[in-house]
């Protein structure tokens, strides 16, 4: 079981060789990076004084949030942590990190994103990352993934999520009805210029919830969208 794991990792990690820098040449890549930077950037000004923590899901090289913090007032409050398999993104993003001054304020955490264990030393955050990752999820996991965001959130914390919209709004819009209820308010919402990309904040407002210490947020599928 051991060995086919291995292998099975391996060869996921050879099917994203070369992403994310293939992708983001593409305009609408680079359109929804700029609204994801916008809704950080907001979330940092907004968010209270003293230290931060972000985790990013499925981070690629983090572009996203070297990009914001690399100018950022608050820079040295925040201790990111970016979740990635992938080892050229996270050879990349390590590279980039170091070149904005930032090794301080972002960790690559080569682990699995879908696992709770991952989260059990960084969790709970104030600000999380979902971006790229729901186009990857089965759709009867969708809540189950809004559940445990909840659990790796900390109270009053914010989630950045987007979703593809090449298809239409039916998926971003039923995304975002998950986010609806007392346990979430919602923040901000945007769509990119060329409307192919749903981009949106959500604050967490219920209380401390603790996460498993093991078990799946969600099982990761290729192929489905982003």
């Amino acid at each position: 079981m051991l060995r086919l794991r291995q292998q099975t990792d391996r060869a996921s990690s050879r099917a994203w060789s070369g992403w994310p820098d293939e992708v983001y040449r593409r305009q609408r890549f680079q359109q929804r990076l700029l609204v994801v930077q916008e809704h950080l950037a907001e979330c940092l000004r907004i968010a209270p004084s003293g230290p931060l923590r972000i985790i990013s899901m499925c981070a690629g090289d983090g572009r996203d949030v070297i990009g914001v913090l690399r100018n950022h007032p608050r820079q040295n409050d925040v201790r990111a942590w970016l979740v990635e398999l992938n080892g050229e993104s996270i050879e990349a993003g390590m590279d980039r990190a170091s070149k904005a001054h930032l090794e301080n304020s972002v960790r690559f955490l080569s682990q699995d994103a879908t696992d709770y264990a991952t989260y059990r030393q960084i969790a709970p955050a104030n600000i999380i990352l979902v971006c790229g990752v729901w186009g990857h999820v089965p759709a009867d996991e969708r809540p189950q993934l809004v559940q445990g965001l909840s659990t790796l959130c900390a109270p009053g914390g914010m989630v950045v999520w987007t979703c593809g919209a090449l298809r239409g709004m039916a998926r971003p819009r039923a995304i975002q009805s998950l986010f609806r209820g007392p346990a979430w308010e919602e923040v901000r919402v945007s769509v990119t210029l060329d409307t192919t990309w749903l981009v949106a904040t959500h604050r967490y407002a219920g209380p401390r919830a603790e996460p498993p210490t093991s078990g799946a947020i969600f099982h990761f599928q290729r192929g489905i969208g982003r």
